[in-house]
């Protein structure tokens, strides 16, 4: 063979090789990213503008038990996201805690890795994105009171770090008011932020080992880096300056996992701090935190439900204003109300009607709670009730009993859009009614927006203009239509 046709096979060969690695990089069309500026949102690889709306799912944490025979969680079935989906939900921001993705220093849980890996699949086989979010509330479950703590108060313990790496400094275990009030979870965070140990260092090494296996699927929307962090006992704004630290670090170390593993880039989710030296005061990072493009703002919201400093209305318009000054999309990662459903229904009813306007995302804390879980049970594991009920209610087994809040679902599961074509974008969807209308301007080009609808044993009414309904497909639970459009549109459906 003259070197000619040698130089002609090597360059087939170079093409060849090239055009497999471009397959293996290509993006799938459900990945989803975030767009910073005046405008920011949400959007799939299409360029449509995605609502991600949904549950919590906690049945991977690893919680404090405060009674042996009463389990915390209840256990992960398949069959849960498949009931979220028939209630229009597509997204599920899953909790995953250190302590069990790390038990030793040092050693991943690989076994854990797996459940996760099978959640995120299990999830996306209907349509759902999943939210990773590395959980802890009040530090984590080490932080227990005992008996001869004598405390007037004592502590419950919870969820989030390890033992290994839970630095409190032998201070009190003794709350003074809320969860996280308690010195030794002061403490343990102050340890956090200073970095004592390398702790801090190994939550990111642990959180990079998990990206590696999940940046492949793209139903994961993105990380949701820590919730609910506390501060310790310094200055407050060196310890916002250390949350930010982290952040970055934590972000980057995400970018490089990604990266390494050949996997996809996913969004970075944060959120505000909720208590300084144990006091109820968050604290929000700098707007100039960060550089990354990818990222979306996502504290949580409970006005009128936990704190009643402010209104649902104020609450929500604060949350808003801070968003516009991150110039970020905003995800509430947590909501709800947990009093009698009756009277809490128009709490609901106000929430979803300011995140309808916002054109926000947001997932229901939670889907279900167990009797056992840290929330539910008294410190000493003895007062815990027969059945509690979230969305579904469990037995004090943790088992589904097969009754749900109907109240609360026919307002999550309300007719909205998935997937919008255009800017512009305005829409409002009464749950009571069945009534929706939403309007777009889809400029000069057609494109497609996707609508969820309930099926409230009524076939939908669909009228507007400038549209083309191309599909209405059958779900389980209701419908799923789109919609060819164009130019200033309108859609209205009668459910």
């Amino acid at each position: 063979m003259n070197v000619y046709k040698i130089s002609i096979l090597l360059l087939f060969l170079w093409i060849i090789t090239s055009c497999k690695k471009d397959e293996v990089k290509s993006t799938p069309e459900q990945l989803l990213y975030a767009v910073k500026g005046d405008n920011p949102a949400i959007y799939n690889q299409k360029q449509q503008q995605v609502l991600l709306r949904g549950v919590n799912y906690n049945v991977l944490g690893d919680y404090w038990q405060g009674n042996i025979a009463v389990p915390t969680t209840k256990s992960y079935d398949k069959e849960d996201f498949k009931k979220m989906a028939s209630h229009g939900m597509n997204c599920v921001r899953l909790i995953f805690n250190w302590s069990k993705l790390e038990p030793q220093k040092g050693v991943i849980n690989q076994a854990y890795i797996q459940e996760i890996e099978q959640a995120v699949k299990d999830a996306g086989e209907y349509g759902i994105y999943v939210l990773l979010d590395m959980h802890q509330d009040a530090w984590g479950k080490s932080i227990v009171s005992a008996e001869g703590d004598n405390c007037e108060l004592p502590n419950n313990g919870w969820d989030g770090a390890p033992e290994w790496a839970t630095f409190t400094d032998g201070a009190s275990t003794c709350r003074t008011t809320g969860r996280e009030s308690a010195p030794a979870v002061i403490h343990a965070f102050q340890n956090f932020w200073d970095n004592k140990d390398n702790i801090q260092d190994e939550a990111i090494w642990s959180w990079a080992e998990l990206v590696k296996a999940t940046a492949k699927y793209p139903n994961v929307v993105g990380y949701d880096l820590l919730n609910e962090p506390g501060l310790g006992y310094k200055p407050i704004t060196q310890e916002l300056e250390k949350v930010a630290k982290y952040y970055r670090k934590l972000i980057a170390a995400i970018r490089n996992a990604e990266a390494t593993s050949n996997g996809l880039e996913h969004i970075a989710f944060f959120e505000t701090t909720i208590t300084w030296n144990g006091q109820p005061l968050p604290g929000i990072v700098k707007t100039d935190f960060t550089d990354e493009p990818n990222i979306v703002f996502a504290p949580h919201n409970y006005f009128e439900s936990i704190s009643y400093e402010l209104t649902i209305e104020q609450g929500y318009e604060l949350l808003q204003n801070l968003s516009k000054l991150y110039k970020m999309s905003m995800f509430i990662g947590e909501w709800g109300f947990f009093g009698d459903t009756a009277l809490d229904k128009q709490k609901l009813m106000r929430f979803a009607k300011l995140e309808d306007q916002a054109l926000a995302s947001s997932t229901w804390w939670q889907w279900a709670q167990a009797p056992g879980d840290p929330h539910a049970i008294s410190w000493d594991g003895t007062v815990y009730a027969p059945t509690s009920l979230h969305l579904i209610e469990l037995d004090a087994n943790a088992h589904p009993t097969g009754n749900i809040n109907d109240t609360y679902l026919r307002i999550l599961a309300r007719t909205r859009p998935l997937a919008i074509h255009g800017s512009k974008i305005s829409f409002t969807s009464n749950p009571e009614t069945g009534n929706f209308v939403m309007s777009a301007f889809a400029g000069k080009e057609q494109g497609i927006t996707q609508i969820w609808i309930p099926n409230w044993n009524k076939e939908p009414q669909i009228s507007g203009n400038n549209i083309e309904l191309l599909q209405q497909k059958t779900v389980n639970g209701g419908w799923i239509a789109d919609f060819k459009v164009e130019g200033d549109y309108n859609i209205t459906i009668n459910n």
